[in-house]
């Protein structure tokens, strides 16, 4: 299912994006709601904050890699909607097993290229509230502070931004 497109053929420039109409689906919204639950937000607040937190997954994805799942640098092993390097795919699943204490799940492939949307977007939750301090980043994010969102993404996720990084991050956030 194709719900937008953030700049295919237009690697600098989200002139095409249109945005998904419903949000996060199935296996990532289940494990935002369970870091809701973990983090005892308020129902009432969820909606918003399930909304601002989407647009910074997928801003998210633009930047790393155009949207395309399968962009693969020559220059590292990052593969992907976004960019997991192949260290970086086992820490995401640990991450995820230490948030949600499901030690059993694992079921995913290793190459991040072939993951699904829901399956992506569900590591990169997970990346980010399994990191120590990540929890105040997404509820500041939850309520739409773009700041945040640069600061989550240089902290937890590209850790070392080069300057264009740093630049497209200017861009969307």
């Amino acid at each position: 299912m194709n719900w937008g497109n953030w700049g295919r053929g237009s690697a600098d420039r989200m002139d095409n994006y249109v945005e998904k109409p419903a949000g996060f689906d199935t296996g990532a919204n289940d494990y935002l709601t369970s870091q809701y639950d973990r983090m005892g937000i308020p129902e009432e607040e969820r909606e918003g904050m399930s909304k601002n937190i989407y647009d910074y997954a997928r801003k998210s994805r633009f930047i790393e890699s155009s949207d395309n799942p399968m962009a693969e640098p020559s220059t590292s092993t990052a593969k992907g909607y976004y960019q997991f390097t192949d260290p970086s795919v086992k820490t995401g699943f640990q991450r995820y097993r230490n948030t949600t204490k499901d030690q059993e799940w694992g079921g995913l492939s290793q190459n991040p290229q072939e993951w699904s949307e829901d399956e992506s977007d569900m590591m990169f939750l997970a990346n980010t509230f399994g990191q120590s301090g990540s929890d105040e980043y997404m509820k500041s994010i939850g309520g739409g502070d773009r700041d945040a969102m640069k600061g989550a993404y240089a902290k937890y996720h590209h850790t070392n931004p080069d300057e264009a990084t740093l630049n497209r991050m200017e861009q969307y956030f």
